[in-house]
């Protein structure tokens, strides 16, 4: 290749590299508007990707800390629904897992790729693939699979394109992610608030109430009706302070808890994981999020501060009440309490209680520990009713 040849395709791979990258900075203004199920926000970001790079259709693939899992949360010509619900994982896509590890575009047209031999995403449909890198600073949000239907390699140009493409989509996750965490702490602040003002307005009724129930004298008449005057304050009071803003841990989500339960037994085989749910009894789907989420931390929960051998998950149905219950063994700590405790379950206490549940964890016995969360089964069950 002459040196003006080789100026010229530089140029042009430069060019297209621009251009790519304009294209992203107009679709990226609705970024403040974007939330975990902004489908419309990372399908706009795929199609840009595929007007300016000159490809036929797209998948994105990013990593969800709110649900913890890689799950499309975008496409362009291509139906997200032929992808599990559950999401997929690193090791069914040994070519994603390459584009990553090296941060290089990787064409399935490359014949002396060894690595192209291996199969990637069953999901995916047939054809001339390549998997595009979103990762920047070290750091792994997801993949991006385009087609393109020419027959021919990526040029050096539309490569280019794509990779600078790739870690702009990487600046829009951290972006995603970074308005998560203010969400969280704002969460937290109002957690914190809402606890002060259970002490001030109830757990001091209770408080009173203790005092005269405990002190052995039978209640009658005047007494007795304002014993009954304050508990019905004090149920006032607790209603009036669980009507604030909903309080959420996770995405509203199709899967059904035994399935979750199955994916977790798939990521963590070197622990057993039992499951006892009774049958018939399902999760009314508004509280499917909750329920996930407590079972979800409750598992990282143990795996963090333990060695557990056994984790047991049953659900039962008792009248118009649902419990999920987490146990597990080889907790560390002293008198089996684990050195530390999570914030995802301290918000998910609030979120039950909103819903008119009520989640407790605490040790059971020498290196036990339980996560058990109650919910209404009534039929008309509803999240922030």
């Amino acid at each position: 290749m002459t040196q003006e040849a080789h100026h010229a395709e530089h140029q042009s791979a430069a060019v297209v590299a621009a251009d790519a990258l304009g294209v992203f900075v107009r679709a990226m203004a609705g970024i403040e508007q974007a939330t975990p199920e902004s489908a419309h926000f990372y399908d706009g970001l795929c199609e840009a990707v595929c007007r300016a790079v000159k490809v036929d259709r797209s998948v994105m693939f990013l990593y969800d800390e709110g649900l913890r899992r890689v799950r499309p949360v975008g496409s362009h010509r291509i139906d997200r629904d032929r992808f599990p619900i559950e999401g997929v994982g690193i090791e069914d896509a040994p070519l994603s897992r390459v584009c990553l590890e090296e941060d290089r575009v990787v064409d399935s047209l490359d014949a002396n790729d060894d690595e192209l031999n291996r199969p990637d995403l069953q999901q995916l449909p047939q054809g001339d693939l390549a998997y595009v890198p979103i990762a920047a600073g070290g750091t792994w949000y997801g993949v991006m699979v385009v087609e393109q239907t020419t027959g021919e390699p990526l040029g050096d140009a539309q490569r280019d394109a794509l990779w600078i493409a790739g870690k702009v989509v990487a600046f829009a996750a951290e972006a995603r992610r970074a308005t998560r965490h203010q969400e969280q702490a704002r969460q937290l602040e109002h957690r914190l608030l809402l606890v002060r003002q259970v002490h001030e307005q109830v757990i001091q009724r209770l408080f009173g109430l203790n005092l005269v129930l405990g002190s052995g004298t039978a209640l009658e008449g005047e007494a007795l009706e304002r014993a009954r005057v304050e508990v019905e304050a004090t149920q006032a009071d607790l209603r009036q302070l669980l009507h604030g803003p909903q309080l959420t841990t996770g995405a509203p989500t199709a899967m059904r808890l035994a399935e979750e339960v199955e994916r977790l037994r798939r990521a963590h085989a070197t622990v057993e994981l039992r499951a006892d749910l009774e049958d018939g009894v399902e999760v009314p789907l508004p509280l499917e999020s909750l329920a996930q989420s407590v079972l979800g931390e409750a598992v990282r929960n143990a795996l963090k501060h333990g060695e557990p051998t056994v984790l047991h998950v049953s659900l039962t149905r008792r009248d118009d009440a649902l419990s999920l219950t987490i146990d597990s063994d080889g907790v560390r700590g002293s008198a089996g309490v684990p050195s530390g405790s999570g914030l995802g379950l301290r918000l998910a206490a609030v979120e039950a209680l909103q819903v008119g549940g009520l989640l407790e964890f605490g040790a059971r016995g020498d290196g036990e520990w339980r996560v058990r969360l109650l919910l209404p089964m009534g039929d008309e069950t509803e999240v922030g009713a």
